[in-house]
């Protein structure tokens, strides 16, 4: 009898261990609340890709004309001054409003 309630009760406590997080949190049909952070900044795509790579630190930003397959496939090009100050050339694709690549600029 002994044996049997030492895996009851270790059997109990993994219940305990693997569903209380998740009754605790009530992560099931509830969203977080977002928490203000001083300084963030929002990343969600925008209509205007030189507004996102301002958001991302570059400055002095000047749209060059795609061609070709790139054009095509939405990606863009823009001479900028990245944070470290140093003027470069950004590879930027407009789906996900992500920047894709930096090379130095000639």
């Amino acid at each position: 009898m002994t044996n049997f309630k030492k895996l009851l009760l270790a059997g109990t406590a993994s219940l305990a261990l693997i569903a209380g997080p998740a009754l605790a949190a009530d992560m099931y049909g509830i969203e977080p609340a977002e928490v203000p952070v001083e300084g963030a900044v929002d990343l969600t795509p925008a209509a205007d890709p030189e507004v996102t790579l301002q958001a991302l630190g570059y400055s002095d930003i000047e749209p060059i004309e795609a061609e070709g397959d790139a054009a095509a496939e939405g990606t863009l090009f823009f001479n900028a001054t990245n944070i470290e100050g140093e003027r470069v050339t950004v590879e930027f694709d407009a789906h996900s409003a992500m920047v894709i690549g930096e090379q130095p600029a000639y």
